[in-house]
């Protein structure tokens, strides 16, 4: 008997724990009641859910409020790309078969059109059209749509997970089997063999309305030749027609059948997707041969968009188009929404290491990856969250932590038995007799595993320090790997001729011919390495992972010095409050662009949570002064990721003729308790050190007891 399918709530409770938040609201609704009676009302539920990155709501109400929750989570679930595997089916054949009835639902049962289905969309906007192009969609809209047929898709070809274009061959060999269907020979339309009957229209048309008003969108083109820039696309969608009609028009497309989709990008709560024209290829109808032929002796390898594949994690062909337009299950229109330069840079500066640090501090241009760990002082996303925020956006599988227990007896590792003898032992009896409640004789270590989405290890971190608290070990090592990776890609973005990658180095083991396979895009688009062949990229040698200390910068100089000297200065260690501002200055005053600020902004001297100029001015003034400084320029990328409105202004500024300023005021210093300002001026702390010396010298004086 096959196993009962999961709930959705039980999926997202296996995989994200006590993170999903479910808010149910009860709505009063109006019920038929008997004439001349006050109005009767029953209670019905909508439901509202919240991930880390995610937010999701239920389109409609529900009787139960159980039911409303599993809508909510099941619309998280198709949001997030997962589906319970009791319904996945375990062969290619099996899925392949479901994939042909899959399609065919679409169109043969007409209560899919009254469904909140984002395919009703696009379908509710054909059929307002007469004569053969009623109810014809381009065949791309259903993969785009919907998380099952990707899924099925990925089973009969794990390949289809990184290639819309092959996913586009799967579907159109498909939906020729599939039966109540018409597929067009020369194009990739699909619409149902009968007419729809009013009925069914009317509720599609109800449902999906349609677009009554000229609507104006921006997006980003990514040409495929790097080189070139980036350009901003304006987007004039009109007359209720289909949009990606529109979208054709601008990648010069044949029609909108034409257009490939890919997967959603950035957060799973958005629909930016990347749109491009198909290559000129021809599909196979068996899946037991090659699915994909191209026509001519054009290599298609040569038309990939290497900028473009590497924001999506999939492989993307010629010019791409970046839009936020589609249709989504919480809307009853088109959903649209502005893309710019800005969003293109913070979608890359989510790909790295820090990035997803900065925005979860929504201080781009301040913020930086601290250096250690601490349960006081850390803000924004744990070093866990992040770390499995890069693996999913670099399309990794998720981080393994294996947590071990370790026996981690002060005196027993200090003094052992062996070598002290029976005096030695009874005095460490003494002491544990009057040891506090409080000491735990255990600690424990914790290792990291980053793989492929095959499963491949590609790094494998083993910390040698040990932490008294499980968790402790879990967030430590897991910033020891970020800060790993975040110096690789800098190394990246700096000039050179050789590429280091170690294979072996502080507790890292680097597995390097699956690392640069699973980062050969990321090369080929930070490519300053002068490698052209991504395989010469693995030459041996460290680079530095020294990560307790940092560069101190203390020559800022400051401008513009206001407030009296309280005499409270932050100090090492201590948790500062500040309120900032950063501003981009034209050199000749013309024009000031406020890029980023922050009435409260919290961090801990000492740890490298900020920029080194910005950390040096701050602990020049005391609590309640403020002053000026002018801050070494940013990355280009940085900048225009804290644009905003301003990324198509900033974007053709020249460096030479602008410069960063930052203007600060302490607001508030938390002096650290005294064991935390031991721990960080010495190491190991001097509790430590003054039990290993009264140990040592009980020893050599061959102490048998302790005085009273």
């Amino acid at each position: 008997m096959p196993a009962a399918a999961p709930t959705p709530k039980a999926v997202l409770h296996q995989r994200f724990g006590a993170k999903v938040r479910y808010t149910v609201e009860e709505v009063k609704e109006a019920v038929g009641g008997c004439p001349g009676l006050a109005p009767q009302t029953r209670s019905v539920y909508r439901c509202a859910l919240e991930l880390p990155g995610l937010s999701v709501a239920t389109p409609g109400t529900f009787v139960r409020k159980k039911d409303a929750e599993q809508a909510a989570a099941q619309i998280a679930l198709d949001k997030l790309g997962i589906q319970p595997i009791a319904n996945i089916p375990s062969t290619p054949e099996e899925a392949w078969n479901e994939l042909i009835t899959r399609i065919s639902g679409f169109f043969i049962d007409e209560n899919f059109l009254s469904s909140t289905h984002p395919l009703v969309g696009h379908l509710s906007v054909t059929l307002r059209r007469t004569g053969d192009l009623i109810g014809r969609v381009p065949l791309s809209a259903i993969a785009a749509c919907d998380v099952k047929v990707n899924t099925l898709c990925k089973v009969i070809d794990p390949k289809a997970e990184f290639d819309p274009l092959l996913i586009l061959s799967l579907v159109y060999n498909a939906a020729k089997q599939s039966p109540g269907v018409s597929v067009s020979d020369s194009n990739f339309w699909i619409q149902s063999q009968k007419p729809y009957s009013p009925e069914a229209v009317d509720l599609a048309l109800k449902r999906w309305s349609g677009t009554s008003d000229p609507v104006e969108v921006e997006a980003i083109l990514v040409p495929c030749v790097l080189e070139d820039e980036l350009k901003i696309v304006r987007i004039n969608l009109r007359d209720n027609e289909h949009y990606m009609s529109y979208v054709a028009e601008k990648l010069t497309a044949s029609d909108s059948s034409h257009v490939l989709v890919s997967r959603t990008i950035g957060k799973a709560s958005s629909e930016i997707r990347l749109y491009f024209a198909a290559p000129d290829v021809h599909f196979v109808s068996d899946i037991s041969k090659n699915v994909l032929a191209c026509h001519g002796d054009g290599d298609i390898n040569c038309q990939v968009n290497k900028r473009a594949s590497y924001i999506s994690g999939q492989t993307i062909y010629g010019d791409a188009l970046l839009a936020n337009i589609g249709y989504t299950r919480r809307d009853s229109e088109l959903h649209t929404e502005d893309v710019n330069l800005c969003t293109y840079y913070r979608i890359l500066l989510g790909k790295l290491p820090d990035g997803n640090c900065k925005m979860s501090r929504d201080a781009i241009l301040a913020a930086e990856l601290p250096s250690v760990y601490s349960r006081f002082s850390w803000k924004g996303l744990s070093p866990r969250d992040l770390l499995c925020s890069f693996c999913r956006n670099q399309r990794l599988s998720e981080p393994l932590f294996a947590v071990s227990r370790v026996s981690c007896d002060m005196l027993t590792s200090a003094v052992s038995s062996e070598e002290r003898g029976a005096p030695a032992k009874s005095v460490e009896n003494q002491f544990n007799d009057v040891r506090t409640d409080k000491e735990n004789s255990d600690s424990f270590k914790c290792e990291v595993k980053i793989c492929s989405r095959k499963q491949e290890i590609l790094l494998e971190y083993s910390a040698s320090d040990t932490w008294s608290k499980e968790s402790d070990a879990i967030q430590n090592s897991a910033l020891k790997v970020l800060i790993w990776f975040n110096n690789y890609f800098k190394q990246i973005n700096t000039k050179r001729d050789k590429l280091y990658l170690s294979e072996c180095t502080d507790g890292f083991k680097i597995h390097p011919n699956i690392f640069l396979q699973e980062f050969v895009m990321c090369l080929s688009v930070y490519g300053n390495t002068g490698c052209n062949d991504s395989g010469m990229c693995s030459a041996v040698g460290p680079f530095s992972m020294d990560t307790l200390k940092k560069h101190f910068e203390s020559t800022t100089t400051l401008t513009h010095i206001e407030g009296p000297d309280s005499g409270v200065f932050p100090s090492h260690g201590s948790l500062t409050c500040i309120s900032y501002t950063a501003s981009f200055v034209m050199k000749d005053k013309a024009k000031k662009y406020l890029l980023e600020s922050h009435n409260e902004f919290e961090f801990e001297i000492g740890t490298g949570a900020v920029g080194n100029q910005l950390e040096s001015c701050v602990t020049q003034l005391s609590v309640n002064q403020s002053a000026c400084f002018v801050a070494e320029l940013p990355p280009r990328d940085l900048i225009l990721a804290a644009a905003s409105e301003f990324s198509h202004d900033l974007s053709n500024v020249s460096r030479e003729s602008c410069f960063l300023e930052f203007s600060v005021k302490v607001l508030q210093v938390t002096e650290p308790l005294e064991d935390r300002m031991e721990k960080a001026l010495f190491s190991p702390p001097l509790s430590k050190q003054r039990v290993e010396f009264a140990v040592q010298h009980i020893n050599e004086l061959h102490a048998t007891t302790l005085p009273s």
